[in-house]
């Protein structure tokens, strides 16, 4: 149990040297890896990568304000696309592209936010589903633009003149943002905008009442989560080199949900955790296949299944997930033998 004797040691960023040292060891690690691994091991690293960025801004949004939100596959497809035409189309260089598509999601995310001022609940999720359909048939329909149902090409990054044309080279550039993602949500939770979030999801009553302006930290928190989703959509767009309409279905979304509650929800830590437990959970499923029945290995929504029951054991036997089994695995620890 962390017995914190200071404000000022609560709010760093790691109260701990040792967990400085974990991180740094952890990095490098991944970094050899990502490098010495092979072509798949550095694509699923860059594949996990991005869904923790996902994942840390829908928790941003569920776990730390407690609006649930259906659509976030629709803020990845905005960043997606808008980098892949910005890329192709206007020549525009991916460093530049890369803020603009995350700038766009944020935009489009304020303005589907402010609905949140009235709705909340099943009514909100229902409403951002309905914005995920709008903004796939967009895709569908603008078809000079994106491609239609056809789909797009996207072209490998490049910067300063280094093409980043393959997982490997790739993941430098995933890792440097998920970093700077990290340390970016990091210190804004750990403050003033984290606090009122937190306040605003165990009661807007009290909150109101303290004097923490709803509507604008609701509309604030669907705007930095699309920001942070609008990134990974660019991130994934060009990773895989092409994109449609069914990159971005509802099942993505609710995959997106799974994690974080698998994770453990108003938690970076758990958005972590989640993101790659879920990720890798589609490999496994396909490499476990052939000791599966015929009838449920040839089933169409296996994966869906699977998601499902998986969330329903979090949420009848975990429901603070890994992170909070992570939390009362290090209180038993500590406490060991007492």
């Amino acid at each position: 149990m962390d017995l914190r004797e200071s404000y000022s040691r609560d709010i760093r960023i790691f109260d701990e040297l040792y967990k400085w040292v974990w991180l740094a060891l952890m990095a490098a690690a991944l970094l050899i890896y990502s490098q010495a691994g092979g072509n798949y091991a550095a694509y699923m690293l860059n594949l996990i990568f991005i869904n923790i960025i996902v994942a840390i801004g829908l928790n941003i949004l569920t776990g730390y304000t407690g609006l649930i939100s259906l659509g976030h596959a629709a803020f990845m497809a905005i960043g997606a696309y808008t980098s892949a035409i910005l890329t192709v189309k206007l020549s525009v260089p991916f460093w530049l592209a890369l803020p603009i598509s995350g700038a766009m999601a944020g935009l489009i995310g304020f303005v589907v936010g402010l609905p949140s001022l009235r709705l909340t609940g099943i009514y909100l999720a229902l409403a951002t589903m309905a914005f995920g359909f709008i903004v796939d048939e967009i895709i569908i329909e603008w078809h000079a633009v994106t491609g239609g149902a056809e789909g797009m090409s996207v072209l490998p990054p490049t910067i300063c003149g280094f093409a980043f044309d393959s997982y490997p080279k790739y993941f430098l550039i995933t890792f440097v943002i998920l970093a700077l993602v990290l340390l970016s949500a990091k210190n804004l939770l750990r403050g003033t905008f984290g606090r009122a979030l937190t306040a605003i999801r165990d009661s807007e009553t009290a909150a109101e009442t303290m004097g923490v302006n709803l509507g604008w930290y609701k509309a604030l928190a669907f705007t930095l989560s699309a920001v942070y989703t609008g990134l990974a959509g660019s991130l994934y767009a060009h990773l895989i080199l092409f994109i449609s309409v069914d990159n971005f279905t509802l099942l993505h979304s609710i995959s997106f949900i799974v994690m974080i509650v698998v994770g453990g929800l108003g938690s970076i830590t758990g958005a972590v955790m989640g993101a790659v437990f879920i990720t890798i959970l589609p490999e496994v499923i396909a490499f476990s296949k052939e000791w599966l029945p015929a009838a449920i290995r040839n089933a169409a929504g296996l994966q869906a299944a699977v998601y499902g029951i998986t969330l329903m054991i979090f949420v009848i036997l975990q429901p603070k997930g890994f992170y909070g089994l992570w939390i009362r695995v290090k209180i038993w620890w500590r406490t060991f033998p007492l």
